[in-house]
C-alpha cells in the first residue's frame, strides 16, 4: 500500500486516541509519546497524538456505531484520525473482536480486553500504528485498507482465555476491596472470636491441612455465590446479551468477585495470625492442647478463623458501595450504554448522556494513580494530566 509522506515543512497530522475511562484510558496516554514517534519513524512526516476520554452508547444491536460517532470526534477535536479504545469486549458472532474500522472515515475501534493482561500497553501500540499505517494513502489520510491487517476476530480457545482475562482486568476486581469492608467487618469480628474462644484452638489443631483447606474454599465460595445472588451480578437470559456473551460476562463476573473475595480472605489470614500470636500465649495454648506448641498451631489456629470469618461474611453482610457493584460486570455497564443510546435516541441526550458521562469518570477518578494495573508493564505517558482532558504529543514531546 503507498504511504502518505509528510516534509517536515508541512502541517502536522493528528492521530485521536478516544479512550474509555479506566484501564482503556491509562493504556492510551501511555503510548501516546512512543506511538507519535513510531508514527514519524514508520510513515515520516510530522505527527501529533491527542488523548481524551469519552464513552459512547451501544446501538441497538449491541456495537458500538463508532461510523456514526466518528465525524463529530474528527471535528469536535480537529483530529485527523480517531482511534477508541474501549473496555467492552465487542464480538462478532461469539468471536473476541480485536477492533474494528470505518469504511467511510478515518476512524477504527480497538477492544482493549481482548489482549488479556501481558504486555497490553505494547500490543495495543502496534495494532494502532498498523490501523493507522492501513489509513495512510498516497493522497492522505482515508478509511483504512484491510488487506495488511491482522484478522478481526481472534477464533480459539486460547484467544477467548485471553479475552476472558481481559476483561477481569478491565473490571479491575482490587477495586471490590472498598466494597466489602461489611464483609471484612464481619469476618474480622468472627474470626477474632474463634482466636479468642479456647476450644477452637484444640479443633484447628487437630484437623489436617487437607481438611482446613476444604473448609477454606468452601467459605470463600459460599461468600463468591452469596454476593454474586445477592446484588444481581448473574446475568441472565433476558438481560439482552447473547448467549456467549452472557457466558463470558458470567465467567468473568465469577473470577472478578472470587479474585476480591480471594484478596480479602489472604489478608483475613493475615491479620488472625498477627492477632493469634499477639492474644494467644503459647503456655495458655500448652495447657490447652497439653503438649508443646510451634508456629504452625498458631497457623491453624488463624486458618479456622479465617474460615469462620468467611461464612460469617458470607451470611451476614453484603457490598456497601452500589458503584462497585456496577462496575464489577460487563453486563451492567453494557446496560449503562444501552440507556445512553436510548436517551440520545429520545433527544434527551445532552442532559441524560452528559450526566452519565461525568458519573462514569467519577467512578474513574480514585484510579488514576494506580499506574501498575497494566500488565506490568513502564512507560513515559503514564505521568499524565489527571482531569481527563487532551493531551498533545508531538513526536513524542508532550506539548501540554
Amino acid at each position: 500500500m503507498d504511504e502518505q509522506r509528510w516534509n517536515e515543512d508541512e502541517v502536522w497530522a493528528t492521530v485521536g486516541l478516544m479512550a474509555d475511562p479506566g484501564v482503556p484510558r491509562r493504556v492510551a496516554v501511555a503510548i501516546a509519546d512512543d506511538l507519535a514517534e513510531d508514527l514519524s519513524s514508520e510513515l515520516g512526516g510530522r505527527w501529533r497524538v491527542e488523548v481524551d476520554q469519552e464513552t459512547l452508547p451501544l446501538g441497538p444491536d449491541g456495537e458500538i456505531r463508532l461510523t456514526e460517532h466518528a465525524p463529530r470526534l474528527l471535528q469536535e477535536h480537529d483530529w485527523d484520525f480517531v482511534l477508541y479504545l474501549t473496555d467492552l469486549a465487542t464480538r462478532s458472532d461469539g468471536d473476541p473482536l480485536l477492533y474494528d474500522v470505518s469504511g467511510s472515515t478515518t476512524a477504527a475501534l480497538v477492544c482493549i480486553p481482548v489482549f488479556g493482561v501481558v504486555r497490553v500497553r505494547s500490543k495495543v501500540r502496534k495494532l494502532v500504528l498498523k490501523l493507522v499505517r492501513a489509513g495512510t494513502h498516497q493522497s492522505g489520510l482515508g478509511a483504512p485498507a484491510t488487506d495488511d491487517l491482522p484478522p478481526e476476530r481472534c477464533r480459539g480457545f486460547l484467544n477467548k482465555a485471553r479475552l476472558l482475562t481481559g476483561m477481569v482486568r478491565n473490571n479491575r476486581p482490587t477495586r471490590m476491596m472498598t466494597a466489602l469492608t461489611g464483609v471484612v467487618a464481619a469476618g474480622a469480628g468472627t474470626g477474632a472470636f474463634g482466636i479468642f474462644y479456647g476450644s477452637i484452638a484444640s479443633l484447628a489443631v487437630a484437623l489436617h491441612p487437607l481438611r482446613l483447606l476444604l473448609i477454606s474454599v468452601m467459605g470463600v465460595l459460599t461468600l463468591v455465590v452469596w454476593l454474586i445472588l445477592r446484588n444481581g451480578l448473574w446475568t441472565r437470559p433476558d438481560d439482552g446479551l447473547t448467549a456467549s456473551n452472557r457466558r463470558m460476562d458470567n465467567a468473568a463476573t465469577v473470577l472478578t468477585v472470587g479474585t476480591g473475595v480471594g484478596i480479602m480472605y489472604l489478608g483475613l489470614l493475615a491479620a488472625m495470625f498477627v492477632l493469634a500470636i499477639a492474644v494467644m500465649d503459647a503456655g495458655y495454648l500448652e495447657t490447652q492442647l497439653e503438649r508443646p506448641v510451634s508456629i504452625w498451631d498458631y497457623v491453624h489456629l488463624a486458618w479456622l478463623s479465617s474460615c469462620l470469618g468467611a461464612f460469617a461474611g458470607a451470611l451476614g453482610s453484603n457490598f456497601d458501595d452500589e458503584d462497585a457493584v456496577r462496575e464489577a460486570t460487563y453486563s451492567l455497564r453494557w446496560h449503562e450504554r444501552r440507556k445512553m443510546f436510548d436517551s440520545y435516541e429520545s433527544g434527551d441526550a445532552d442532559s441524560d448522556e452528559q450526566e452519565e458521562q461525568e458519573r462514569i469518570e467519577r467512578e474513574y477518578d480514585d484510579d488514576d494513580n494506580d499506574d501498575n494495573d497494566d500488565g506490568g508493564e513502564s512507560g513515559n505517558g503514564s505521568q499524565s494530566s489527571r482531569d481527563g482532558g487532551p493531551r498533545e504529543v508531538e513526536d513524542g514531546r508532550p506539548r501540554g
